[in-house]
């Protein structure tokens, strides 16, 4: 038997809010994270609400009987918080969504482009098509906001750039201590 309970943990959010920056930093905490990233998993699977649904039951299973603490970052626009609310577990999920609703079109657009890195897809992306990106990161952030405000859910405003990092970091300390 178990002696400790392991954690489940959703980290959702726009892209560029710092969902992977997180997950990545649990994982290499120490604390026995492992990671499922959404975007490894394909929008087939993301789409299907009962095969999330089976996935985070698993990790529950996981973390009742082996203690395995799991992160699962996903950016939720096929598997919303609407899906979310209707898990009969979702109680035992702690749950982040990270997003920065008060930066204007043109600054996710021009901070897109400044930290875009190489591994990045978007780096390689022409100027008009990052545009259209960072206007739909803005519709994104206003619709999260406004679907965690309707559920009672987490929301984080995380800010772009070196603020962000900051910002990470506290959520990061917060979590780690509840482990």
């Amino acid at each position: 038997m178990n002696e400790k309970q392991g954690k489940v943990i959703i980290i959702g959010g726009c892209p560029r809010a710092g969902k992977t920056t997180l997950s990545v930093k649990l994982v290499k905490s120490g604390l026995g994270f492992s990671k499922i990233s959404g975007d490894s998993l394909g929008d087939d699977l993301l789409s299907n609400s009962e095969q999330v649904k089976t996935l985070l039951g698993s990790l529950l299973e996981d973390a009742g009987a082996y203690g395995i603490n799991s992160v699962f970052d996903y950016y939720p626009d096929s598997f919303t918080l609407d899906d979310i609310y209707k898990l009969p577990f979702k109680n035992k999920i702690d749950m982040y969504f990270l997003g920065f609703p008060d930066i204007p079109v043109e600054e996710i657009k021009y901070n897109i482009k400044h930290y875009a890195k190489p591994p990045d897809w978007i780096y390689y992306c022409a100027d008009d098509y990052i545009g259209e990106v960072a206007k739909r990161i803005y519709d994104f952030n206003i619709k999260l906001i406004e679907q965690c405000k309707k559920y009672n859910y987490r929301f984080i405003n995380t800010g772009v750039g070196e603020d962000r990092n900051v910002i990470l970091d506290s959520l990061y300390n917060e979590i780690k201590n509840k482990i």
